[in-house]
């Protein structure tokens, strides 16, 4: 039996002074393999390339403002599509557009109609099902201007072409937007070209296929997602348990009053 490979300590890559980019560098870590057989962790800049074609086990590090944005986004569309049996919600899972194609890993993929998909999968081939995602978001990179261009101009002439229905796009708060999200919506049209989607008379986007309405907060410090249906803003998991407890709290506190009332 072969001996199992060892995994050696976090090697960093650096960039050399004359190099540095005048913007904070997205970094990626990749396990390869030494000349001896062991898997390094290897800590090294996120290329255009590496961001648009991932490897399965990459990790994509674009900082925590982007990483939160992202979970926070997967959290609620989980949660609120969570009654459609035939959706799909993933985070982060690599695609499989076709040989000749590259592979990205949108921060959010929404597909429609795929039944019974593999719990374990380690990506999505979209060749196999034949379903393409119809609602893709991307959380631009805060900080890497090369990245950014990545997720605004590359993918999506790549989305629209594998049928992407409709494409969103979210900027986090940054100097360059005066620190306020802000959010752009691409959808296909007839000739499988992508129009911009046209927001509301509150600024917000409606995604067709999913029913939801997405737009920021009156402050510019969230991205809010509703159902279009009936106007109900979706909660994240953290609001929802405070709700919980403040309910929990009134319904001790009546049962209090209650006692009080009675003259127990």
């Amino acid at each position: 039996m072969a001996e199992p490979a060892r995994i050696r300590p976090l090697q960093r890559a650096r960039t050399p002074a004359h190099e540095a980019p005048e913007e904070s560098p997205c970094s990626l870590l990749r396990y390869v393999e030494g000349p001896d057989g062991r898997l390094e962790l290897r800590d090294l800049p996120l290329t255009p390339e590496d961001f648009l074609d991932p490897q399965i086990g990459d990790i994509l590090v674009q900082g925590r403002p982007h990483d939160k944005v992202a979970r926070d986004l997967t959290d609620l569309l989980e949660r609120g599509l969570a009654s459609r049996s035939d959706i799909l919600v993933v985070h982060e899972l690599k695609h499989l557009f076709g040989p000749e194609l590259p592979g990205p890993g949108p921060d959010i993929s929404v597909i429609v109609g795929l039944r019974d998909p593999d719990p374990d999968m380690t990506s999505y081939d979209v060749t196999a099902t034949g379903i393409p995602p119809s609602l893709i978001i991307e959380v631009i990179s805060p900080s890497d201007r090369r990245i950014r261009e990545v997720d605004e101009k590359l993918k999506p002439k790549l989305y629209a072409g594998i049928g992407v229905e409709e494409y969103l796009i979210v900027d986090p708060p940054r100097r360059a937007n005066n620190r306020r999200f802000q959010i752009r919506g691409l959808r296909l049209d007839g000739q499988r070209r992508y129009q911009p989607m046209e927001p509301d008379s509150q600024g917000r986007l409606l995604s067709q296929v999913t029913g939801l309405l997405f737009g920021t907060s009156a402050k510019g410090d969230r991205i809010e997602v509703i159902i279009a249906a009936t106007g109900e803003r979706l909660l994240s998991s953290n609001e929802e348990e405070e709700r919980r407890k403040a309910a929990e709290a009134e319904v001790a506190r009546l049962k209090e009053e209650l006692k009080r009332l009675r003259g127990e």
